[in-house]
């Protein structure tokens, strides 16, 4: 039998369709945008996700986000118009405050918010009723840094967290790692205020290699530390890592304190990242 060569019998238009049926649809990138001290926007496909942005308290050393830069967050008004979640790391006065978080839940009813248990508690004693509207979006957790994840699903994100004891020794604060994936396409991981002791890590090696993740936002001391840098090179491996918690001086010298560090820093509010595969 004398082989038939089938592209042979094609047009060359007919091929051009085939071939843009067969390819596989390409990722879209994402990207980070810096608010201030820890808090991180990340917006992918139409969605935003927001980490540790509704806070007060700079304490004497880290930015607070500028009246403008609230307003904009609190109003919807882009990049954050279409926002769909909301983290909080752990409940210290430079990552959450109950008064800027309850305008913003109070403003976007539809949004859930994700923290620890801690969160709720301070939430009730800053006044707020427990049968207020505003509660009903609360997604809170207590989990104790042994436990498993935790895991949900909303509006085509995959939520899960693990418990990382924060550092300096504070084991009564609750301290989430929060790793989130946007449609399917881009896993992001923000670690409040871990510790950098491998222990801390190692005992979830198998949960942080279920999923690739492609962009990392540690504390900045994580870049220069050698445990963090084991830490972030041989159990968490994401594709870009991008430290956060920098103090405020850092602004406009943003160039200096990636060199000093050895790695890419947000410094100045505003600054963006994209977040590639």
């Amino acid at each position: 039998m004398i082989p038939i060569d089938l592209k042979a019998l094609i047009s060359p238009m007919a091929l051009s369709a085939i071939a843009l049926v067969a390819a596989p649809s390409l990722a879209h990138d994402a990207t980070a945008r810096y608010i201030a001290n820890e808090g991180v926007a990340i917006s992918h496909d139409e969605q935003t996700i927001i980490f540790d942005a509704f806070f007060e308290q700079s304490y004497g050393q880290y930015a607070v986000p500028d009246s403008e830069l609230q307003q904009s967050i609190q109003n919807g008004e882009p990049p954050f118009n279409n926002v769909v979640a909301v983290f909080v790391s752990h409940v210290h006065g430079d990552h959450f405050s109950p008064k800027p978080t309850i305008e913003f839940l109070r403003n976007n009813p539809s949004v859930a918010l994700f923290g620890p248990e801690q969160v709720r508690e301070v939430m009730l004693e800053s006044g707020i009723a427990a049968n207020d509207e505003v509660m009903k979006q609360l997604r809170t957790f207590a989990i104790a840094p042994e436990d498993d994840e935790v895991r949900a699903e909303i509006n085509n994100l995959i939520i899960e967290a693990v418990a990382i004891p924060h550092s300096g020794n504070r084991p009564h604060i609750q301290n989430y790692s929060w790793r989130v994936t946007m449609g399917n396409e881009k896993t992001v991981m923000h670690f409040g205020d871990a510790d950098t002791a491998v222990s801390n890590f190692s005992r979830h090696l198998a949960y942080f290699k279920a999923r690739a993740t492609h962009a990392a936002f540690p504390p900045y001391w994580f870049l220069s530390d050698p445990s963090g840098q084991l830490i972030l090179r041989d159990i968490i491996s994401a594709g870009n890592v991008i430290g956060i918690h920098v103090p405020a001086r850092a602004a406009g010298n943003g160039d200096k304190w990636r060199a000093e560090y050895g790695g890419d820093l947000f410094t100045d509010p505003g600054q963006t990242r994209t977040i590639s595969d």
